[in-house]
């Protein structure tokens, strides 16, 4: 279905492009422009965007105003835009074109990161970082620098912006700080001079950022050793070394993909590793802040198919854990279906790190490889709800559109005990009636397809919570349905040999 391609290399477009002439110039609109409105046809996928994006998308929620923000390079949305921020206030329903950069042109990279007022969207225009404030159109350039392949940003909880960078005439790999929202960056650091394609992510208290980069540089890149370090924030826009450098994952295999996450004391480092036809996603994990690391696990492999193309963030609902979204591939030469390809979900918690849910899958539009490595974006909203969205490029028939779905707000589902039930069995949901929090079990006694969905009075189906093939086992659904009104509900498990339905109440 695919040829693999270095997924960290930027996409080269096929048409050519000039920008020693061109400065971009960034726009909000004082009433954003309606542009999509979704209803039940679209089924639990939202439809975000109906035309193919030319490369990546990125994502925040905004907690104080209740917003979704996604930035998209896609030059068919606006006229003469590059970039198109898009935002939504009632959980991807509808749509409103909320500003945009101009000209249209190719951007490489760009990546969304917000702190509590401001969203911050940098990208790549030819070879220069620019910084631009979602919020208050502000733009500027990074010019320390205008040599740039490739760059990561985070964000500290004190709304410091730090921007590592990946130069394109060597291997130099160099960190800067900014406390004036990317207007001036005056802290810098010298990470090393043989390194590629940087990693930042900044730990869930805000202060603690875990860095990862391929290095040293190998003559193919994708098999170098993955480098690990920590730098920790010691005035607004300044880090400081925290350890020592380490080498968890060593050089030899082809990684086409990775990305660190720390929280609450535990770090993980996801990866891939293979060619087409034998990728797997895999994962090791440190219980010391990201010191040491254990040995490496693969995250929930499926036969014949290939995991890639996965994002993965922090939650802090309960005891907190990690979010991992990953595209399955099945690898046919024909057109993908929601049997062939699949975005999928699973979680850890920070309490049992190395185990990983029972994957789902939460595309009804199949997700497809395209060489604009337009990977899936997770989205966490950060409150106490702790819900989850996900943004992917999903097939409608023969086109390519942005979709997004919400994940945490329905369901996690976890496996229990390793003892195969004699008997299919779908438990009465507990406590019931309930508000908003509810869970109930599920048996299955082989290895089969399960089709688990909500349904209202109306038999109007409200949520797919499974459609997936499942390991035997005995599986728990927790259910958050605070976005649901009152009112009783029915939920449905369904196999090929089995089919039953309980009834539920919600009280709020």
């Amino acid at each position: 279905m695919k040829n693999l391609t270095l997924l960290l290399v930027l996409v080269i477009f096929t048409f050519s492009l000039n920008l020693s002439a061109q400065i971009p110039k960034s726009e909000i609109y004082e009433k954003p422009i309606p542009y999509i409105s979704n209803n039940s046809d679209w089924g639990a996928d939202l439809l975000v965007s109906p035309t193919e994006p030319l490369g990546m998308i990125s994502s925040v929620y905004k907690i104080s105003n209740t917003t979704l923000y996604i930035a998209i390079h896609d030059t068919n949305i606006s006229e003469n835009k590059c970039i198109v921020a898009l935002k939504s206030t009632n959980n991807g329903l509808n749509w409103f074109i909320h500003g945009s950069v101009s000209p249209a042109t190719a951007i490489p990279k760009l990546k969304m990161v917000q702190s509590s007022d401001s969203i911050y969207c940098l990208f790549l225009f030819g070879t220069s970082v620019y910084c631009w404030n979602v919020i208050s159109n502000s733009l500027n350039q990074f010019t320390s620098y205008t040599n740039i392949r490739d760059f990561d940003v985070t964000i500290s909880s004190t709304g410091a912006l730090y921007l590592i960078i990946d130069l394109n005439n060597n291997n130099d790999v160099r960190i800067f700080g900014s406390a004036t929202g990317g207007y001036t960056w005056p802290n810098s650091i010298y990470l090393s001079s043989t390194a590629a394609h940087p990693k930042i992510f900044m730990s869930g208290s805000g202060d603690t950022a875990l860095i990862n980069y391929y290095g040293p540089v190998a003559a193919d890149t994708l098999t170098s050793a993955i480098r690990n370090v920590r730098y920790r924030e010691s005035t607004p826009g300044a880090l400081v070394i925290v350890g020592s450098f380490t080498t968890p994952i060593p050089a030899g295999t082809t990684k086409g993909q990775f990305q660190g996450v720390i929280h609450r004391g535990r770090a993980w480092i996801f990866y891939t590793t293979g060619t087409t036809g034998n990728i797997d996603l895999n994962c090791i994990s440190s219980t010391d802040n990201g010191t040491n690391y254990g040995s490496p696990i693969t995250i929930n492999p499926m036969p014949s198919r290939d995991e890639y193309w996965f994002d993965v963030k922090y939650y802090n609902m309960g005891s907190g854990g990690i979010d991992v979204i990953y595209y399955s591939d099945s690898l046919q030469s024909s057109p993908p279906t929601n049997f062939t390809d699949a975005l999928m979900y699973t979680y850890a918690l920070i309490t049992n790190p190395t185990t990983f849910s029972a994957s789902i899958q939460i595309s009804n539009h199949p997700p497809g490889w395209s060489p604009r490595n337009y990977i899936p974006n997770l989205v966490e909203y950060y409150d106490v709800i702790g819900d989850v969205g996900a943004f992917w490029v999903g097939f409608d028939g023969t086109s390519r559109k942005v979709y997004f779905d919400r994940g945490g707000n329905i369901t996690r589902i976890s496996k229990n005990e390793t003892t195969i039930p004699e008997n299919y069995y779908l438990g009465q949901n507990y406590p019931n009636p309930f508000n908003p929090l509810t869970k109930f079990d599920f048996f299955i006694p082989e290895n089969t397809f399960v089709t688990i969905k909500i349904y209202d009075m109306t038999g109007r189906e409200v949520s797919t919570i499974l459609n997936n093939q499942m390991q035997a086992g005995n599986y728990t659904v927790s259910i958050n349905a605070t976005n649901l009104s009152s009112g009783v509900y029915f939920y449905s498990l369904k196999t090929s040999n089995f089919y039953d339905t309980k009834k539920m109440i919600l009280l709020k």
